[in-house]
């Protein structure tokens, strides 16, 4: 495995940023017409396919996780403060609209608070969350080294913490702090398999990795990297490192590992917000054969792979629903509960050409999740919290 390294750059947040302005690239595939389907002839290639064609189903079931909930009304006029890495990220203003939605139905108030990409901000947005006695706070890709001093200020002043898109570093208390993560690690893994079966175990990948934060090298690392080195071992995999504040300098990246290396098939891509960028890159080698996997589930990139534009593959999950569930840890312990341990959020799903069709592509659609299943989870919680009947 060939690995070209930049200086890891520790701070912006979150592989839930989101693609700007994709649609406005030129798209010049060269390789218009897709390659029919075959049989793969590896065992890593059929094993890979098995995988992915499980993901590809949507969620067909709610079951609304731990118990149900009692005192949930007790809690109106209360505050909870929603602590994103950064509030520029598409996919941390929809959780934001989305959990107010979700608190809202019980009366309860959401404040933004953004931290600007700054671990002194974010700092500052839970110290203001203490200073109001918020009933929770929620937080957006932060991990608890970045602003530690002010996670133990939360912790002595009874507030308790949802920590959204990170995991755990370790064991905690239940009652003061629960973790929802859609499994990034995971989700780049499956990134990986779908490249692993659409090259038939072969694929000469270009790999893509954020330097934001240590949990976005984790996801990489531990995720897409391990996946190729374990299940693909006729695969070879570059690596290119960026920070999204510097992704200006990736299609040159790209464009240079291309020239390097003419042979390169699939690009993966840690976050949307690259595929653009990649693409400059594959136009100014005029390597439009290759093909890209991706992951977070934008609207334009999924556009994209209906039209056969680059993306072959795209891996997502519903982010209202994702607040919903950080909404239920949260009113758990405001409620005096624990916190589900280790909870399995389902709404995830790999999308490719197989069906893509089925889907509705349009920002109605992608904000209220349909992709990922039809399930009324925003009912089946309301019951949970018994705010129905």
């Amino acid at each position: 495995m060939t690995m070209k390294s930049t200086p890891l750059v520790a701070v912006l947040a979150a592989g839930a940023v989101a693609l700007a302005g994709c649609s406005t690239v030129q798209q010049q595939n060269a390789s218009a017409e897709r390659p029919a389907t075959t049989q793969p002839s590896r065992a890593e290639a059929a094993a890979a396919k098995a995988v992915v064609d499980k993901a590809t189903k949507a969620v067909e079931t709610f079951t609304a996780p731990g118990t149900p909930l009692t005192g949930v009304s007790a809690l109106k006029g209360r505050s909870v403060y929603y602590v994103p890495a950064t509030y520029q990220v598409p996919v941390f203003q929809a959780i934001g609209a989305s959990l107010t939605a979700a608190l809202g139905t019980a009366g309860l108030k959401v404040e933004v608070c953004d931290g600007k990409s700054n671990p002194a901000n974010m700092a500052s947005c839970i110290q203001q969350a203490i200073d109001a006695r918020a009933g929770a706070i929620v937080t957006g890709s932060i991990p608890t080294e970045l602003a530690s001093v002010a996670f133990e200020s939360a912790a002595k002043a009874g507030i308790p913490v949802v920590n959204t898109m990170t995991a755990p570093a370790g064991p905690g208390d239940p009652t003061k702090v629960a973790y929802l993560t859609p499994d990034y690690v995971g989700l780049q893994s499956l990134s990986a398999q779908s490249v692993i079966a659409d090259s038939d175990a072969s694929a000469n990948v270009l790999y893509v990795e954020v330097t934001d934060t240590p949990a976005t090298v984790l996801w990489a690392e531990q995720g897409a990297l391990a996946t190729y080195a374990k299940s693909c071992p006729g695969c070879k995999v570059t690596v290119v490192k960026a920070n999204t504040g510097q992704f200006d300098k990736l299609p040159s990246l790209v464009t240079s590992a291309l020239t390097k290396d003419p042979s390169i098939t699939h690009v993966q891509t840690e976050v949307d917000f690259a595929v653009q960028p990649v693409v400059e890159g594959l136009q100014a080698a005029n390597a439009t054969g290759v093909r890209i996997a991706s992951m977070d589930g934008v609207l334009a990139t999924i556009q994209m792979l209906s039209k056969n534009q680059f993306v072959h593959s795209e891996v997502g999950f519903n982010a209202d629903a994702l607040a919903w569930y950080a909404a239920d840890q949260a009113l758990r312990m405001m409620t005096g509960g624990a916190a589900n341990m280790n909870v399995d959020f389902p709404y995830r799903r790999v999308i490719t050409a197989g069906n893509v069709r089925d889907l509705q592509l349009t920002p109605q659609a992608e904000k209220a999740g349909t992709w990922y299943g039809s399930t009324d989870y925003q009912a089946g919680f309301r019951a949970h919290w018994g705010l129905t009947g």
